[in-house]
């Protein structure tokens, strides 16, 4: 019997957790991912695949009630069986009577997910439940959080869902790490590589963004320009495009602001020994130690004219010649440039080769200030506190009010110097600090009417006289209606669990 599992994306572990206890029930499944918006295109698409049941872990089931509807009759006279497994969240209100018929429901009461898929299914799940509910305390658990960190890390800026299904499967059959397969290996030490960094794609703006890294990462495109202020994330993003391309190289970075006129051609590009005085040993430069990877030229504006020519023969050619060699050496680099100035102003002033430019810029990419993407401000800030804190004290909501009170003229660089001091000093309220770094960039004393979105609220937070507890209530209802009532997305951006996302919103969503 074809069973199909479609897990929710609300909190993504425990939601993997649910999904690899389904497995063990049905180890032969097929396995998909899906918001409450995508849930009916979802089963609409696997209508016709002959499946004997289907299987909702958590779904919610309010989105779109005629396509939902569609999509179950579809699969019902496919002679698929449909089970809703969920853990304490009721049947959406005014859901027709003939829609619930199609379906059947088992709803848990204050059950977490994946102990009440294991008591549906009658599964022993007991390691998996043990290891979902207990500390990492043994070298096997911290590895498999590792591997949870790592596909979140990549679902979070890629929307990627193969990691997650590998996850799931692994759980499912007992994999020890020991034994995870190359592409979860190259995962783990990407998100050891890149740290805590994530893309944050709330907003509109940032969403359009992500799509774009993916399309430039999978089309082999081998010069890309990101632009944008300081501080805005440029090398996150040039981070994301190695990751997403698949490349097998390393990724490297390099400040073309940080090292000497004179020895910049020599980094780049490399050196034989003895080539000049100082170079004791040979050196391969940047371009062939990132060979078969990514290299990220940072503050591009900076290099001189004379190295601006070197790099754009290098970029036709695909070729280096090392300082002191006579011979060049072929390398396949994927070369990501990013600046905060304005270059085609440089081109005119002749401070920027203009061939250069138009070879960097066949693919622009743009980051939005933070302060164009309030939405995004809660969970960057979320997540900086997170990894520097270990999660061990959360953010308050008087925090979050005193971070979405200031504009943030340093982007998020200068968002997550505020949060590792209020770590380092913890006797310092965020409150304090925000109102220091406010005097610090002349900003003491302003305050903002309006967001650049000119939401409602903004007015309300920032132009009206308002309690904290007001301010939150609205700016949580108005994070929940932009993300169209999904409680699951709405708590995943704001930080929160859905229990405390109800509470703010004074309902039973």
């Amino acid at each position: 019997m074809r069973t199909l599992i479609v897990s929710g994306l609300g909190a993504l572990e425990e939601y993997l957790y649910a999904t690899a206890i389904a497995l063990r029930a049905h180890p032969g499944a097929e396995v998909a991912f899906a918001s409450r918006q995508a849930l009916p295109d979802v089963l609409a698409d696997r209508a016709g695949g002959g499946f004997r049941e289907v299987l909702l872990l958590g779904m919610g089931l309010s989105a779109d009630q005629d396509r939902l509807a569609a999509s179950f009759t579809a699969l019902r006279k496919a002679g698929a069986k449909i089970i809703w497994l969920s853990g304490g969240v009721p049947l959406p209100a005014g859901m027709p009577e003939a829609t619930q018929k199609l379906f059947e429901a088992r709803v848990g009461e204050d059950e977490d997910l994946p102990h009440w898929v294991a008591t549906s299914l009658g599964v022993d799940a007991v390691d998996l439940l043990v290891l979902h509910d207990g500390p990492a305390r043994s070298s096997t658990a911290k590895a498999w959080q590792e591997r949870f960190d790592a596909a979140g890390w990549s679902f979070a800026n890629s929307r990627d869902f193969a990691p997650l299904e590998s996850l799931a499967r692994d759980l499912a059959d007992r994999v020890p790490p020991d034994r995870w397969g190359d592409g979860t290996q190259r995962l783990v030490a990407a998100f050891h590589a890149f740290g805590y960094r994530r893309l944050e794609t709330a907003s509109p703006a940032m969403r359009r963004l992500r799509k774009d890294i993916g399309s430039v990462a999978r089309s082999g495109v081998m010069r890309v320009l990101i632009t944008g202020e300081s501080g805005v994330g440029k090398e996150t993003v040039a981070q994301q495009i190695h990751v997403q391309s698949g490349r097998r190289g390393p990724f490297l970075a390099f400040n073309c602001a940080t090292v000497a006129k004179e020895l910049l051609e020599s980094r780049l590009f490399g050196h034989a020994k003895g080539a000049f005085t100082g170079a004791v040993a040979a050196s391969p430069g940047l371009f062939r130690e990132a060979d078969g990877g990514t290299l990220f030229l940072d503050e591009i504006a900076e290099l001189p004219l004379e190295t601006q020519g070197m790099l754009l023969r290098v970029l036709q050619e695909g070729r280096v010649q090392p300082v002191g060699e006579t011979h060049e050496v072929k390398v396949d680099v994927r070369v990501v440039a990013a600046t905060n100035r304005d270059l085609p102003a440089l081109v005119h002033e002749r401070n920027f080769r203009e061939d250069l430019y138009f070879r960097l810029s066949l693919v622009e990419l743009h980051v939005p200030a933070l302060r164009e993407r309030p939405e995004d401000l809660a969970p960057i800030a979320q997540n900086l506190w997170r990894a520097m804190t270990k999660g061990k004290k959360p953010l308050t909501d008087a925090d979050m009010a005193a971070l979405a009170g200031f504009d943030w003229p340093g982007n998020v660089r200068e968002l997550g110097n505020v949060l590792e001091r209020a770590s380092i000093f913890r006797e310092r309220t965020i409150p304090e600090l925000v109102e220091e770094e406010r005097r610090r960039s002349g900003r003491a004393g302003e305050r903002e009417t309006e967001r650049p979105d000119d939401t409602g609220v903004a007015k309300l937070a920032f132009g009206e006289d308002a309690t904290l507890d007001a301010v939150v209530r609205a700016y949580v209802k108005d994070v929940w209606e932009r993300h169209g009532r999904n409680a699951s997305e709405t708590a995943r951006i704001l930080g929160i669990t859905r229990n405390t996302l109800r509470a703010k919103l004074g309902t039973d969503r």
